[in-house]
């Protein structure tokens, strides 16, 4: 839409002001083809003043309602599982655990001379509280916590609400 149509339909609908009402009226009383458009504009704007809109009726909501329930429901994708995939990793993660075990077999020092340990019963709790049984301690507590966790999420304890 141009300007002057944008113009016009403002005057007409009363939506400028006093100074651009008086530019526009000089403006249709002077140019025949700014009249012209005037005139076409006013009676269109009549036009739409004198339609009458009909109203739907009171169930439309209900029949368009209705109509939708009626649709088939979109099935939900099943997502298929790629055993050969999950195979996979499984045989990336052994050869992983084979070549750490192999890697700490060759750098170790075998050597065939093996004696019992001499039992000590002196009870110094230095000897045996050290960063080394803390790490220890510490790495069980988490295994347990874990499986903990997972037997509660198995049970459905913790629920989305």
């Amino acid at each position: 839409m141009s300007t002057i149509e944008e113009e016009i339909l403002n005057y007409i609908d009363g939506n400028c002001s006093l100074a651009e009402k008086t530019i526009i009226e000089t403006k249709i009383a002077r140019d025949k083809e700014y009249n012209l458009l005037y005139q076409s504009l006013l009676v269109v704007s009549q036009q739409l003043i004198e339609l009458e809109f009909e109203e739907p009726s009171m169930s439309f909501t209900r029949n368009v309602m209705d109509k939708v329930n009626l649709e088939l429901k979109p099935v939900a994708m099943q997502t298929k599982i790629n055993h050969k995939i999950i195979y996979g990793i499984g045989a990336l993660f052994i050869c992983a655990i084979l070549f750490i075990l192999g890697y700490a077999i060759a750098i170790s020092n075998l050597n065939k001379n093996f004696s019992m340990p001499k039992l000590n019963f002196s009870f110094a709790i230095h000897k045996y509280i050290n960063p080394t049984s803390l790490k220890i301690f510490l790495f069980l507590d988490l295994v347990l916590a874990l499986i903990y966790l997972d037997a509660l999420l198995r049970k459905g304890t913790f629920k989305k609400t």
